[in-house]
């Protein structure tokens, strides 16, 4: 499926979750085009977004055009929408994003596959802090072996993959505000800050490939950890 559509209460979370999205897809920023809307998108907005659908990629194999309509679609612009997310080129990749499913007609569902990011109320305890930074920092410390064992492990329950990289990217951006503000774990040989940013971009880069695409859970851990 190449049209996907992305709901979220948080536009700003929705907007980071496609620059990773993309990214993971491999495509050059150059050859993404995005369309932000201030107002319902309407019919003549729909023309506009066609038109940007039949240019061929500037750079890679693949564009990406991406529809940001927080204020809505108009019922006669969605049912202008049908046929393109039906059928986009072959080199075309489409994302729109909206702040709830219930604002489009069941037509335009059928069309897309629909990625919900839901509120996260994910809060660790005092132990799973300690687990799970024990995790972390294992990764920067320990050699081939640890690192494709605990992908194995991670992978064994597919149901509970990626709540368990959630749990990992949780305390990774927890260390890296604790080192932004200079107020560093008690641990030994932590990462510096630029290190735990480097490693919260590729958690979230997998988390976002696990979540899209029907790759191997313990391949794209073990991708993942072999390169942290």
């Amino acid at each position: 499926m190449q049209s996907f559509l992305i709901t979220a209460k948080d536009k700003n979370k929705a907007s980071s979750y496609i620059n990773d999205f993309l990214k993971g897809k491999e495509i050059y920023p150059i050859d993404i085009d995005k369309q932000i809307y201030e107002k319902a998108v309407g019919i003549g907005d729909v023309r506009d977004i066609q038109k940007k659908i039949m240019l061929k990629p500037f750079r890679g194999k693949t564009k990406a055009v991406v529809i940001e309509a927080y204020e809505g679609i108009t019922t006669e612009a969605q049912n202008a929408l049908l046929k393109v997310l039906e059928e986009p080129p072959i080199n075309t990749i489409i994302v729109a994003s909206i702040p709830k499913k219930e604002l489009l007609l069941a037509t335009v569902l059928s069309r897309c596959k629909i990625i919900e990011l839901k509120d996260s109320n994910l809060t660790l305890s005092h132990d799973e802090n300690t687990q799970y930074l024990s995790i972390l920092l294992s990764l920067s410390e320990k050699g081939i072996g640890y690192k494709l064992k605990l992908a194995q492990d991670l992978a064994k329950n597919k149901e509970q993959t990626i709540p368990e990289l959630e749990k990992i990217i949780i305390v990774t951006r927890q260390q890296l505000l604790e080192t932004f503000n200079k107020k560093p774990s008690t641990i030994n040989h932590q990462p510096s800050t630029s290190q735990y940013l480097s490693i919260l971009i590729s958690l979230n880069k997998a988390h976002t490939v696990l979540k899209t695409t029907n790759v191997n859970p313990r391949l794209a851990l073990e991708n993942l950890f072999l390169n942290l």
